[in-house]
């Protein structure tokens, strides 16, 4: 008999779901509910073999609080880990939490420190589109510069800002290009698109810096750069970083908690001056770059890592 798989999104965020849906699709009967109410909450957790709750958030408290006929399983991303919504999780009633990466765990642990006790963690990683996500043939150096993200204040823009500068007074034909939307309250929005645009005048970058918007084909945005500036205070793992390596884009990380544990350490940053180095430096070679994501998060580890999860709560 196939078993039966619900997926709860909270706030109906599918964004990091694709490639584990196409999996459980393949596999399993499935259904979804987009920002689940009490009463989605109920018939998910009695028809299911397994419940996937995506972002532990309110649903993930709620579904955890709840009678059930099958096993329950979360996957925590990176900012729920910060949040006092964790705490408040039945996490003796959670069959497994799935995390991208160990370091989640520890963050995770400054608000639950017995968590690896109360429920089983399991690292699930995210796995890199590489059919997607290619080194365009005859790539040549622009002075083009990459910011991926969304436009808010974890991403640091700031410090993105300040990289830029010292790199293009070592490169004065570099030329920086932001692709992502303004995210976060109205004052977060208001406060930063200020700030940015004052600062960008201020540092004489108006005719430097070029604000994209939502761009849809990230492949071809970055088709033409040749670094990448990743200045975030968090991250669980950073898909515009991998992405990037994988199109033979350098990146420059600043050295958010666990940064260390995913990327090589030369091209990762503490100060300013170590930015504008990476940023203009010659290395490492794009064959490189993508070789490094091809060995530590392809699609196909992810399934692998799914399978076994799965496996092990439906056994």
């Amino acid at each position: 008999m196939t078993a039966k798989i619900a997926i709860l999104i909270q706030g109906g965020n599918d964004a990091f779901l694709p490639p584990l849906r196409a999996w459980f699709r393949d596999r399993f009967e499935i259904r979804e509910y987009l920002s689940p109410d009490s009463e989605d909450l109920r018939e998910a957790l009695a028809w299911a073999d397994l419940t996937w709750v995506e972002w532990v958030q309110d649903t993930a408290v709620a579904a955890s609080g709840m009678e059930r006929r099958g096993k329950l399983v979360m996957r925590l991303h990176s900012f729920e880990a910060y949040t006092s919504q964790v705490e408040a999780v039945d996490w003796q009633s959670v069959d497994a939490l799935a995390v991208v990466a160990p370091h989640v765990t520890d963050i995770l642990s400054l608000r639950v420190p017995d968590i690896r006790e109360r429920t089983e963690v399991f690292v699930l990683p995210n796995g890199v589109d590489t059919d997607r996500f290619t080194i365009p043939e005859r790539k040549t150096a622009t002075g083009k510069i990459a910011f991926v993200g969304q436009i808010r204040h974890t991403k640091n823009l700031p410090m993105v800002l300040q990289c830029f500068a010292a790199a293009r007074e070592a490169q004065p034909d570099l030329t920086l290009h932001l692709a992502g939307q303004y995210a976060g309250t109205e004052l977060e929005v208001s406060e930063l698109a200020l700030y940015l645009d004052h600062m960008i005048h201020a540092m004489g970058l108006a005719e430097a810096v070029t604000l994209h918007g939502h761009v849809e084909d990230i492949p071809a945005f970055l088709a033409d750069k040749d670094a990448l500036i990743s200045a975030s205070l968090r991250e669980s793992f950073g898909y515009n970083i991998a992405e990037a390596m994988a199109c033979g884009v350098r990146p420059a990380i600043h050295n958010f908690p666990g940064a260390g544990s995913l990327y090589p350490e030369e091209l990762i940053f503490n100060t300013v001056a170590q930015a504008r180095d990476i940023l203009t430096a010659d290395g490492p070679a794009p064959d490189l770059l993508r070789r490094y994501v091809l060995s530590r998060w392809p699609l196909a580890l992810q399934h692998a890592k799914l399978a076994e999860l799965s496996a092990r709560v439906l056994s």
